[in-house]
């Protein structure tokens, strides 16, 4: 029988076939970058503050999207597209497994169409542009208008773009977007059936490597089954009980708090934004590859249970009902 933790696998591994790829692009990028700079105006060592360097600025970024958007990172595009079908037909035989009636929304379709567009803009379009070619461009500017040194503006595009100690600037974007995207969409999906069928209990569920989230890790240590009356609580950080939600330091093995990020007054890492409507959806925010799944009361522990039907956040909800 399907499982859904064979859908979060899918998930985790085209993501993984398709950033493990990105290397060969990125030192294509550093070597087209590296033939563009030999053009700029130096004297001594230093870079010259002039008009045509700051020109080539832009002849740089038209270069890398070309470096980057070949034939060949087309293919791997559409190739880890191909991963949304993969998900939709996983989707469905979980659901009609739990439902042997389960029909598919046609709002899902199209769905998944829109979603699976605004990816490969992203990774392939107009987004490649502002989320790398931005990012390069600031350091070429940098460096130009105070007079650096072409030595060290080559290593910090070195460093910029083939860092082997984490991952690269266009690793790091296309692992981003790769992870947001499928895990959002497979998240939408899931909360349109789950809301269909009356799904009112969750559990937070994912790979073990995504855990390094403080909300994350409170959420598998102490909060895996949640219901969705206590959704509110959970944007603020604060578990059933109202109380601050605590998780494992993994360096220091400290317990600690989950702390709100004070420009969006919710935990760290979460989208701006997000609220009890879209919590479901955008989950632990950028990079999470956790997913609430739909489960039974049976299933959630007692303990837990009692302890949600004692607040007065499920009773105010129960009460809508």
């Amino acid at each position: 029988m399907l499982d859904y933790s064979d859908i979060l696998k899918v998930i985790d591994q085209s993501v993984e076939a398709f950033v493990k790829k990105i290397p060969a692009a990125q030192r294509r990028m550093f070597s087209g970058i590296s033939d563009e700079l030999k053009r700029l105006d130096t004297s001594n060592g230093k870079i010259k503050t002039t008009v045509a360097n700051l020109k080539i600025i832009q002849s740089v970024k038209n270069k890398l999207t070309r470096l980057i958007v070949t034939p060949e990172y087309i293919k791997d595009v559409k190739q880890f597209a191909q991963a949304f079908n993969e998900i939709t037909t996983l989707q469905n035989l979980y659901w009609q497994s739990i439902e042997a009636d389960f029909t598919p929304a046609k709002m899902l379709k199209e769905v998944r169409v829109q979603t699976i567009q605004d990816t490969v803009k992203a990774l392939a379009g107009s987004g490649i542009g502002a989320g790398i070619g931005d990012e390069i461009s600031t350091i070429l500017r940098t460096n130009i208008t105070t007079g650096g040194s072409y030595f060290e503006l080559t290593e910090q595009l070195r460093d910029k773009l083939l860092n082997t100690s984490t991952e690269g600037t266009l690793q790091k974007y296309v692992r981003q977007v790769a992870t947001d995207s499928i895990n959002q969409y497979n998240a939408q999906y899931t909360q349109a059936v789950s809301d269909d069928l009356g799904f009112q209990w969750y559990a937070w569920q994912g790979s073990e490597i995504q855990t390094s989230r403080p909300f994350c890790q409170a959420m598998v240590e102490n909060n895996r089954y949640f219901h969705v009356s206590q959704i509110p609580n959970l944007l603020l950080g604060l578990d059933a009980s109202g109380v601050r939600m605590e998780y494992t330091d993994n360096n220091t093995q400290e317990v600690k708090t989950v702390e709100l990020y004070s420009k969006t007054g919710l935990p760290s890492g979460f989208i701006p934004g997000t609220n009890a409507s879209n919590f479901l959806i955008n989950r632990g925010g950028y990079f999470c590859g956790h997913q609430p799944r739909p489960v039974t009361e049976r299933v959630v522990p007692v303990a837990v249970r009692d302890k949600v039907y004692a607040t007065q956040a499920y009773k105010d909800w129960k009460s809508t009902q």
